[in-house]
């Protein structure tokens, strides 16, 4: 038999096969029957059609997706789920753009039943003007850290969890602490307080966390909020702090930085929040690629919603350094024979 003949008849397996299938809608058992194939020899067969460009399967993306670079991230850094929004010169546009997706995300791809532990911040703080469910949801929002007096209502933890609860018909739980205190002692004892370890007993056992990822600079949330001084935030630099999450600092390998400050946070740790099925990480503000990167090494994210520009940067600097550490060695890719029924 000749090549030419060979591949005609190649060619005219493949189309009716994927004709079948895609045009059609047979069941890749129906096939099977038809032709006297398993049901795996149709999957090969169908791979074979799409590889050889019999099929070519094309998807009209809405304006402002990005799931090229949502699987990137995804693989490189090992995570459940990314989501990309748009970026946009102006910081309040970006912001309503994240929050936006960050709101979607919560309202169709949670549990109805969901309990959810917030974080502080302007970025968690803003998902509750977007999250408009169309049907009510029985979800409980719990703080997942005190909150502070000298930052607006929006931002605190508490104020959060009852918008977003009201949104959507749940109920909320409040933490009645403040995020910090003057020392370790009088964290100890305001953790064997009942309502607050009630409180925080709830949101360690949470299904869900929604943190922001903050930074370290002198105009960041917790300098903000009055919980860390200037001059114990420049200590905190000097250790390599690039970001926290719920007030726990780490470096941009992800390690965590111990400190005093840490010593006298009321809120979910780190192995509080490693133990909850799916931590989502939500950022904004430009130039935050370390603290991002930081914040994946972490291990501790399972989720990233972020906007492009800064998916893109996070990606350049600490891809290609993920990607060789978990690129598996000695493995070959099967190849198919030249028969394609085979």
């Amino acid at each position: 038999m000749s090549d030419d003949r060979a591949l005609s008849q190649q060619q005219w397996l493949l189309a009716r096969i994927a004709h079948r299938y895609y045009v059609a809608n047979q069941t890749q058992d129906e096939i099977g029957r038809e032709f006297g194939f398993s049901r795996p020899k149709v999957q090969r067969l169908l791979d074979r059609a799409r590889q050889s460009g019999i099929v070519d399967i094309r998807i009209a993306l809405p304006a402002g997706l990005n799931l090229v670079l949502e699987d990137e991230l995804r693989s490189t850094f090992r995570l459940l789920d990314a989501v990309v929004a748009p970026s946009h010169d102006d910081p309040d546009e970006q912001r309503e753009a994240v929050v936006r997706a960050a709101a979607d995300y919560l309202e169709l791809r949670l549990p109805p039943d969901a309990v959810v532990a917030v974080g502080m911040g302007r970025n968690t703080g803003g998902i509750a003007r977007f999250y408009r469910p169309t049907r009510r949801l029985d979800r409980t929002f719990v703080s997942a850290m005190g909150g502070s007096p000298a930052v607006a209502a929006p931002t605190n933890p508490n104020e959060i969890c009852r918008a977003l609860a009201e949104s959507s018909g749940g109920r909320a739980e409040s933490l009645y602490a403040p995020a910090y205190v003057e020392n370790p002692v009088i964290r100890d004892h305001l953790l064997r307080e009942a309502t607050v370890a009630h409180s925080l007993q709830i949101a360690a056992d949470a299904d869900v966390a929604l943190v922001g990822i903050g930074g370290t600079d002198d105009a960041c949330t917790m300098v903000r909020s009055g919980c860390c001084p200037l001059e114990e935030m420049a200590r905190l630099r000097a250790q390599g702090a690039v970001g926290d999450i719920l007030g726990n600092c780490f470096d941009i390998e992800g390690r965590m930085i111990s400190s005093d400050f840490s010593d006298r946070l009321i809120g979910l740790t780190f192995a509080d929040l490693r133990r909850i099925d799916t931590v989502i990480g939500i950022v904004s503000e430009s130039d935050k690629t370390a603290n991002i990167l930081g914040a994946l090494r972490t291990g501790v994210l399972d989720v990233l919603i972020v906007d492009e520009k800064n998916g893109t940067e996070v990606l350049r600097l600490g891809g290609a350094r993920a990607r060789s550490r978990q690129t598996p060695s000695g493995e070959e890719g099967r190849s198919d024979s030249e028969d394609p029924t085979n």
